[in-house]
């Protein structure tokens, strides 16, 4: 259970229901992270809109954008982020062999030198802040400015989920499946 009560809709302000009836018009409903967010609507209303951009609106590739949240997940701890994204990846067409081996990464034998190149960002990122310059320089190859501070934003973006995730202790979805 997590350490604060999941809202529903009937718990908001009538004022403030029109972000769960988006939620369920744009992504199919409302996942417990919102649940728990909710009991701060003016944030959980920006960070929509923040998080809808960063899944939704970006030109990095949706593939490296994956591993690179599931790097983050994997390496806070943090099972739900894990979870969802694993599903959002293997919708997105990222062979399982490839999310499985993100955590031998330097030596996956089934990621390029791209994956690999977002994957050591993401690990560098979410354990020391800062990155070398051979990481940065490596996305340099590959990626264009803006799609470099896209990634940069998603990595961060998902540190934080991370940090009222697991805090908070939020659950997987009663009904939630892992993709195959």
């Amino acid at each position: 259970m997590a350490r604060v009560p999941y809202l529903s809709r009937e718990d908001l302000r009538p004022e403030d229901r029109d972000i769960y009836d988006d939620l369920v018009a744009r992504r199919g409903g409302v996942l417990n992270l919102f649940r728990v967010l909710a009991h701060t609507p003016a944030l959980l209303r920006r960070l929509v809109g923040y998080s809808t951009e960063i899944r939704f609106g970006l030109t990095l590739d949706p593939h490296l954008r994956e591993l690179a949240i599931l790097t983050v997940g994997r390496l806070c701890g943090a099972s739900y982020e894990q979870g969802h994204h694993w599903n959002v990846a293997r919708r997105a067409g990222v062979p399982r062999e490839k999310l499985e081996a993100l955590a031998a990464y330097d030596d996956a034998p089934g990621l390029t030198a791209r994956e690999r190149a977002v994957v050591r960002y993401s690990v560098e990122a979410t354990r020391d802040v800062r990155v070398s310059d051979a990481t940065f320089d490596a996305l340099r190859s590959f990626l264009d400015t803006p799609q470099i501070v896209e990634l940069v934003q998603v990595v961060a973006y998902y540190n934080m989920i991370a940090r009222i995730l697991e805090p908070l202790e939020v659950e997987l979805e009663p009904d939630f499946v892992r993709l195959p």
